[in-house]
């Protein structure tokens, strides 16, 4: 398996300001707000003063770095759901009142709900902006959190795989494990609007990254069962209209829109790492296991060099 050599990916993203209200986007504190659609939204913890992502000066050198973390809030005619929570914002003192003003001010009087994808610190962030509000409910993944004591437990339902919700007026939101990232990840399905909110389980575009030997043989099965999931008629998808939505919305500057074309490629890319013969290009991280990046078309799996070979070498063997 032949690796290029190491390489430090810069991102860049534009955040759109306007003064015309929703229709585009708009600013608050530290958070900037994106109308996805009618009633949905993506609320990124950045502004023009902090961008998303890396910014180069003019020099070449790197400005700063926030890689800031979505949340999506999706209002029906009868309750609004906010999925992930974001980083702690420290660089900002109004973050826990300017997040509660934006979601007050779209929830437009509805009771507010709060869902989680897994159980990672930069989903989580802003969590204590709503802990102690009596009236704001948890709904979250029991696989994932349950036990961990982290929601208010007189206020948190814990729902099992698959479980679904109806914000009213029609709106409902379908649950689907997809687990690799962390054991449980969840992803909320928008039914009806062909928009599917995945946190980090199959990456923002720039990646997944898989923290142990173990966690890639959990994904490629469900890469597998997310596709099936997709093509399944009764779910009613439309795949070509079909967008995702990660946790981290900036990181797929580079790839574009993620869509079914991305599953596909996220599939073929573990037939490549199978044969031994996926593009792989060294990264550098903060987790030492965390070595290599695997590659093909908008795909990216960042995980360990070594433990792919193994891979390889189990999967050749077993085919002679």
């Amino acid at each position: 398996m032949k690796i290029r050599k190491k390489s430090y990916v810069i991102f860049a993203f534009t955040i759109i300001l306007s003064a015309t209200g929703w229709a585009q986007s708009k600013e608050l504190g530290p958070y900037t707000v994106h109308m996805i659609r009618e009633d949905v939204y993506r609320i990124e913890d950045a502004n023009s003063g902090n961008p998303p992502g890396v910014v180069i000066g003019d020099d070449g050198q790197m400005v700063s770095m926030n890689n800031c973390s979505d949340m999506y809030l999706v209002t029906g005619m009868e309750k609004g759901l906010l999925i992930d929570l974001s980083n702690a914002v420290q660089w900002d003192q109004t973050a826990t009142s300017s997040l509660r003003a934006l979601v007050e001010e779209l929830l437009d009087g509805k009771p507010l709900l709060i869902a989680v994808t897994h159980n990672h610190g930069d989903h989580l962030g802003m969590l204590p902006a709503f802990a102690e509000d009596p009236a704001v409910r948890f709904w979250v993944p029991e696989n994932e959190f349950k036990g961990t004591g982290i929601f208010p437990a007189d206020r948190t339902t814990y729902f099992t795989e698959n479980a679904s919700l109806d914000l009213g007026g029609g709106v409902r939101i379908a649950t689907l494990e997809i687990p690799g990232h962390t054991p449980h990840s969840t992803c909320y399905m928008l039914e009806g609007e062909d928009l599917m909110f995945t946190g980090d389980a199959i990456g923002s575009g720039s990646g997944i990254w898989l923290f142990d030997e173990a966690s890639f043989y959990v994904y490629k099965n469900s890469v597998d069962e997310l596709i099936s999931y997709i093509e399944n008629r009764e779910n009613r998808i439309d795949k070509e209209k079909l967008q995702f939505y990660g946790g981290h919305f900036w990181q797929g500057a580079q790839v574009g829109t993620l869509g079914i074309r991305y599953a596909y490629d996220m599939r073929t890319l573990i037939k490549e790492m199978k044969k031994g013969s996926a593009e792989a290009e060294e990264m550098s991280t903060f987790i030492p296991f965390l070595d290599t990046s695997f590659k093909y078309g908008t795909a990216t799996i960042s995980w360990n060099e070594e433990a792919a070979k193994k891979y390889a070498h189990a999967q050749s063997e077993s085919s002679d």
